[in-house]
């Protein structure tokens, strides 16, 4: 038998190793490499231990509890195993699992299951796999994560969240919500503190009105405002935006667009450098090469500033303003310093009425009454006629174009001068022009010099496929017109005329019939005493040819003289236009006609509705077509209205003069040509 001192050797050894065991489970450890979700590999340890004292014990991961602690050094060198209930801690971050791998020297953890990570209290992520390294405090979470705070909530298969700069980022697809919209993009960073965030590739915005996709996206989830790059389309309720940068408030659908961007609203669209857009108000402001289409009123504009209120089917244009009118057979251009197009409901019940009867037989009927209109230093340009202006109004549903402040209308070789000029178009085609107060209309024909003329207070011109066919002049009437043999080639002389009222038919541009009306003296001259302006020209006589529009070009850059072609047309000086104030002064008439209309026509319709029908027939027996048992039909009155705009004639006025067919001057009776009448005076009076 051995000695007792021999017999305790091998159990102190025992002991030795087990508490040897137990300081080694303690305190060593070593990560594990793991190739799960691809993220984990290669990560980097600060082995250094010079840096990690420098961190101390704000590095440390703290194990709070586990139902299970184990430790095989032959599988897993330094890395101990937890399982059921853990719980760790790092400064102000908790992290829950099912079960975990840690190592104590990296300080790095792996977390498997139902992952749960509090930060602050106020951010809470879930995940079935976390990474978590002490040192850079960089949480690595994948598998159907979810990020919330107080007001967002953000999910993804692969998110990483650092906690030292407070962002969580996602590369592989993922989707951020908030109270009314949710964003979807391949790549996306969060900053739950601020609740800013940004979004690239395949961004999609979706919410309760609004879509926006685009392509960089910095958006904010508490205002709902959001930044962004590249092409960029917002489709709302209020219509639809197309722009590559600009900051848009989705909470309140306004938007500022930047780099060319365009909106299109009901049957409008706006193109400009920058714009403002009010989707909730339904309008827009334009700044820098504006472009405005109007599909319903076949209407463009054109400007360095633009305004629609899409509510009032009102648009507005300025500085270097022009205007493409489409909704007749040629194309109107028109420019102007200022330019409106004005949709007015039409509110009297009578036109209504009309419009619906049109619709019930299947024809198109317009409830609303459209206007163009241009102010100041006007130009227009049509394929058949060119003009210029001081102001024009042009109303579509009536087909009718008026021009103030001296217009000047040219067609082919002919100039029309008045007071104000009126264009009716019937079919889409110009039927006829009525120039008011201060009537001259010149013909430039063969030579520099040679000029017919005429001048009165009233004028109408009748078209044909574009060309004038009968001209109507009215009121102290002068005429200079030039004689030339019957089927020769050179002018003889000119006569001049003066009578009450003059008519003159045309073929393809020559006059083949002249009437003269009224009191009526005439003098012609031979070429040869035809040389002075005394004698060729009327008092009033201009060509302003060098005025002429000559191309839908020209109306825009004209040659000279325009002011809106000065090179500081930068944004400060746009501020004084402002296109609701222009809207509001647009209206305030059409209101308040409309409101009298409204007035109006209720109490007619409050008074004719006591009428019996024997009333209301006998009331209106002038305009209501007959009925088979009226019989006093046959006794209702005739009104002729033919004499409206015609030339009074009479058998003396007819007798007066001959008409040549060649030249349409009025030559002697016994003359064979205009020379014979050249030498002396006519007197086409009948003793």
């Amino acid at each position: 038998m051995k000695p007792a001192k021999e017999q305790r050797l091998p159990i102190a050894l025992v002991l030795a190793l087990i508490l040897g065991g137990l300081s080694y489970l303690h305190s060593s450890a070593s990560f594990r490499s793991s190739s799960l979700g691809g993220g984990m590999r290669g990560i980097s340890t600060l082995a250094d231990s010079s840096q990690r004292g420098a961190k101390g014990q704000s590095s440390r991961i703290y194990i709070e509890h586990a139902d299970l602690l184990s430790y095989d050094a032959s599988l897993q060198p330094g890395v101990q195993r937890l399982k059921g209930g853990v719980v760790f801690r790092h400064g102000n971050a908790r992290m829950t699992c099912d079960s975990a791998y840690i190592n104590e020297q990296a300080q790095t953890f792996e977390a498997f299951g139902e992952v749960h990570m509090v930060q602050g209290d106020t951010v809470n992520m879930y995940a079935r796999y976390l990474y978590y390294d002490g040192i850079t405090r960089l949480a690595k979470l994948r598998y159907n994560v979810h990020l919330a705070n107080k007001t967002t909530d953000l999910y993804t298969d692969s998110l990483d969240y650092d906690r030292v700069a407070d962002v969580a980022y996602y590369f592989e697809g993922g989707s951020i919500t908030d109270a009314e919209n949710t964003l979807t993009s391949d790549y996306g960073q969060f900053l739950p503190a601020t609740n800013d965030a940004e979004f690239r590739y395949n961004v999609k915005l979706v919410g309760q009105r609004t879509t926006l996709t685009t392509q960089h996206l910095y958006y904010n989830t508490g205002t709902q405002i959001g930044s962004y790059e590249g092409p960029t389309l917002i489709q709302s309720d209020s219509g639809r935006i197309e722009s590559r940068r600009g900051v848009y408030d989705v909470r309140r659908d306004v938007g500022i667009l930047l780099d060319r961007s365009t909106v299109f609203s009901g049957a409008k669209s706006l193109t400009g450098d920058s714009i403002y857009y009010d989707g909730a108000g339904k309008f827009g402001e334009a700044f820098g090469r504006m472009h405005l289409t109007d599909t319903v009123q076949r209407a463009q504009l054109f400007g360095e500033y633009g305004y629609f209120d899409d509510k009032r089917s009102y648009a507005f244009a300025t500085l270097r303003a022009h205007a493409e009118e489409y909704s007749q057979k040629d194309t109107l251009y028109v420019a102007a310093d200022t330019l409106e197009l004005i949709s007015v409901p039409i509110h009297n019940r009578w036109q209504l009425d009309s419009v619906k009867r049109l619709r019930a037989a299947g024809e198109k009927a317009d409830t609303m009454q459209r206007y163009l209109r241009a102010y100041r230093d006007v130009r227009i340009y049509r394929r058949d006629a060119q003009a210029v202006a001081d102001s024009m109004s042009y109303v579509a549903k009536d087909s009718v174009l008026s021009l103030y402040g001296r217009p000047i209308m040219w067609s082919e070789q002919r100039q029309l001068l008045g007071d104000t000029t009126v264009f009716y178009f019937r079919q889409r085609k110009l039927d006829y022009v009525d120039v008011l107060g201060s009537v001259l209309a010149v013909e430039h024909i063969d030579s520099v010099d040679y000029y017919n003329q005429m001048q009165g207070e009233r004028l109408r011109a009748y078209l044909q496929d574009s060309t004038i066919r009968q001209l109507d002049v009215f009121g102290s009437v002068e005429s200079i017109f030039y004689m030339k043999e019957d089927k020769g080639p050179d002018y003889t002389g000119l006569n001049r005329m003066t009578s009450a009222a003059m008519q003159l038919t045309l073929d393809s541009g020559r006059i083949k019939k002249s009437l003269w009306t009224g009191p009526v003296e005439g003098k012609a001259y031979p070429l040869s005493m035809a040389g002075s302006a005394e004698v060729n020209r009327l008092k009033s006589f201009v060509w302003a040819a060098d005025r002429r529009p000559l191309s839908r070009e020209s109306i825009v850059q004209p040659s000279g003289g325009d002011s809106l072609q000065k090179p500081g047309s930068t944004l400060a000086e746009l501020q004084r236009f402002s296109g609701a104030r222009a809207a509001l002064t647009a209206y305030a008439p059409f209101e308040l006609q409309a409101k009298e209309d409204s007035l109006r026509s209720d109490s007619i319709a409050r008074h004719l509705a006591g009428l019996s029908p024997e009333e209301w027939r006998q009331l209106y027996q002038y305009v209501l077509s007959p009925s088979k048992d009226d019989a006093q039909s046959h006794q209702r009155p005739i009104i002729d209205t033919s004499w409206v705009y015609k030339v009074s004639s009479s058998r003396e006025g007819h007798d007066s003069s001959s008409t040549s067919s060649s030249i349409g001057i009025p030559v002697g009776r016994n003359s064979r040509s205009g020379s014979r009448a050249s030498d002396r005076s006519l007197s086409l009076r009948e003793n």
